[in-house]
């Protein structure tokens, strides 16, 4: 038996804490959206409750995130499943999860996982007709934690790293970890700043519709402290990710510092596979990963290559061997973390899960009953030499590079805005040292450059700023109106440096044959309605601007050739004359929020607060792919919380069979919200179904 398994073994056998749960004590309560109020004595009780009313709304998609523990994601998903299943192997993710796992997890929350998983298989096994991947009746609890750090992976670019250096596109990386992603947005006020005296907090997360990083509600209570409404992903979430408690609320944005290494081997000149380090030899170790794809009704079983050096897992392309390190790799914290921020009772508790650092980057920003409200940047950073340029490809020869990842840099490094008295803290995926009042921001001085802080400014950022300076005192409906609103800043519509649309005022003028473009442009007023019939213009360039960006994968200092504006305003010009013979039609005409086989009027663009990502829709017509999907507004007075409001995009369920599959599509279309209650009796009260998850 090798080491490998000897460990595995012994964590299953001497770090389990057997669970012996009763579904009979379990409660699951669904309102009339179908959201589940899981109610249960203990902790571990409610997290088999969530798994159970997890597999029963979402079953076939959290099979795609197992599938990723499994090594199977090929097989369900084909060629981008099996790109997966490689990134599992070559980052060795099931190796990592198994040799932090004693160190790294609880026996209180090893318990919870272990109840969790147990959920999952019970639901497996009562419903075998459900399911699409052999085993999954036999889930481990450490593969969940598999899935948490497959997902930071991805959070903090290191796939893009990946695709990079497999397609020898070695001319970005002077701008590395800059990369421009969908975003969020978080706003907090305290009660300096709002016209009733309370606290509220808006969390607005812009993910893909599709897949098992879409949000999926609930609400726990038990008799061990939790007590708690929010969204977590449709597969592995155990407590709300972005959430509300009767004292305070939470909400993450993505934030885009660098996370990601990318080392530059110095290999032999003679010897293969021997590389420079300290200025010795080194032998590459060489895997193969083995994969199985699926393609048409064939599972084809391939093998890919991969290293690994003393930086970690190494690849290979026409340039040479480049090597990656990412900060996913400090611990197997993360859920937990998650689960201890869910149960804590006031600010500084809260605080005290924030200590444990093991959420790799996303934003934190708070308000609480008490006024308290914060931003904090939220990373965890590794302890780099300044002597490099680490967002650049980093010499791979030299012990002086290699950091490593048994330290992490003090919490208290990470950029934050505490009470501010301007009253207001937000992020739209934008820099740290712009997060309240221009007087009471960070200053970028105090802060280490190998951090590789963000220091520009996203177009969603400077809307915010732009609208928040109309007020003194803030309502709820102004808070509201500012998330809702779907229109552009009045002068300044770039978004950083990758797509400048002011340039689009300009051009039209040095093309005769875009002439008529410019005369539309002019009738623009920045706003992106469903009403509007200019604005339905801009929806097509964005969307073909954002396939160049995102295609190229763009940096933020990269800029954009003219002559791809120029060839995305004749797209767009030619799209709406081939197919409704005018460039004035109502935005919401084409541009629609789509699931199956409904289709409802969509606003909103790529960069304003109400976001919407596009891709198309037939011949004619538009879809939302990425944007708005979960948001929550949570208001706190002196005794707690007085207002709760949710909507999740499309429904609480993604079973197409279920009524809740998109009953919420008209609340996000109509900008809507439905109220929320933690009051028990309440829920009870108001409750569709409740029973036991059995």
């Amino acid at each position: 038996m090798t080491r490998l398994s000897l460990l595995f073994v012994f964590i299953i056998t001497c770090h389990t804490a057997f669970t012996q749960i009763n579904p009979e004590n379990i409660e699951i309560v669904r309102d009339s959206f179908g959201i589940p109020f899981i109610y249960a004595p203990t902790n571990a009780e409610a997290a088999y409750g969530v798994a159970w009313a997890q597999c029963e709304d979402n079953f076939n998609i959290m099979q795609e995130a197992f599938a990723a523990a499994r090594l199977k994601t090929g097989t369900v998903l084909g060629p981008d499943g099996a790109a997966i299943d490689f990134i599992m192997q070559m980052f060795q993710i099931r190796e990592f999860v198994a040799s932090r796992y004693e160190q790294d997890v609880s026996p209180e929350y090893d318990a919870i996982l272990a109840a969790y998983a147990e959920g999952v298989n019970r639901y497996a096994e009562t419903h075998p007709e459900e399911v699409i991947l052999k085993g999954l009746d036999n889930i481990k609890k450490y593969e969940i934690l598999q899935i948490f750090v497959l997902n930071f992976i991805v959070n903090n670019n290191s796939v893009l790293d990946i695709i990079k250096v497999m397609d020898n596109k070695m001319d970005l990386y002077p701008t590395l970890g800059r990369f421009q992603g969908g975003g969020s947005n978080a706003m907090a006020y305290s009660p300096l700043k709002t016209a009733d005296g309370r606290s509220y907090l808006v969390g607005n997360p812009h993910q893909p519709i599709d897949g098992p990083a879409s949000f999926w509600e609930v609400g726990i209570k038990t008799d061990e402290g939790l007590d708690i409404f929010g969204a977590t992903f449709v597969a592995g979430g155990i407590t709300p990710f972005i959430a509300a408690t009767p004292n305070f609320a939470w909400t993450h944005t993505t934030n885009y510092d660098d996370y990601s290494d990318v080392f530059e081997l110095k290999m032999h000149p003679k010897k293969k596979n021997m590389y420079e380090f300290d200025g010795e030899w080194l032998e590459l170790e060489e895997y193969k990963a083995k994969l199985r794809v699926k393609i048409g009704p064939i599972v084809l079983p391939i093998k890919k290559k991969y290293y690994r050096s003393v930086y970690g897992p190494t690849a290979k392309n026409k340039s040479g061997f480049f090597a990656f390190r990412n900060n996913a790799f400090f611990n197997i914290k993360t859920a937990e973390q998650w689960y201890r921020m869910a149960i804590a009772q006031n600010f500084d508790e809260f605080k005290q899960a924030m200590d444990i650092q093991g959420i790799p980057c996303q934003t934190i920003t708070y308000a609480d009953k008490d006024g308290n409200i914060f931003h904090d940047n939220n990373a965890i950073m590794p302890v780099r030499s300044p002597d490099y340029e680490w967002r650049g490809l980093v010499p791979g020869n030299t012990s002086a590079t290699l950091w490593s990842y048994d330290t992490i840099m003090p919490r208290e490094m990470n950029v934050r805005v505490v009470n501010p008295q301007a009253g207001y803290v937000f992020d739209a995926n934008s820099t740290p040292f712009d997060a309240t009042a221009a007087d009471e921001n960070p200053n970028p001085d105090d802060y280490p450059a190998t951090f590789g802080l963000m220091t520009s400014n996203t177009h969603r950022a400077k809307r915010f700023k732009y609208l928040i300076d109309q007020y003194e005192k803030v309502s709820f409906e102004d808070i509201k109106a500012m998330r809702d609103d779907d229109g552009f800043h009045p002068t300044d519509i770039s978004f950083r440096n990758a797509m400048n649309l002011n340039i689009l005022f300009e051009l039209p003028s040095k093309y005769p044959d875009l002439q008529v473009v410019g005369e539309h442009l002019k009738k623009w007023d920045k706003r992106m309605n469903i009403e509007n019939k200019h604005a339905t213009f801009m929806a097509i360039f964005t969307m073909r601007m954002q396939e160049f960006i995102f295609d190229n994968f763009a940096m933020y200092e990269n800029t954009i050739p003219e002559e791809k504006y120029v060839e995305a305003l004749r797209y767009a010009r030619d799209f709406l004359m081939k197919h409704y013979g005018t460039l004035e039609v109502p935005l919401g005409d084409v541009q629609k929020l789509v699931r199956g086989d409904k289709e409802l009027p969509m606003y909103g663009s790529t960069n304003t607060l109400a976001n919407c990502h596009l891709k198309k829709h037939g011949k004619k017509k538009v879809q939302m792919k990425h944007g708005d999907t979960f948001i929550i507004y949570a208001g706190f007075g002196e005794d707690g919380l007085e207002l709760l409001k949710t909507v999740n995009l499309f429904g609480n369920s993604w079973k197409p069979n279920s009524p809740h599959y998109d009953d919420q599509m008209e609340l996000l279309a109509n900008k809507q919200t439905k109220d929320i209650s933690l009051n028990k009796e309440t829920v009870y009260k108001n409750a569709k179904r409740i029973y036991h998850p059995k």
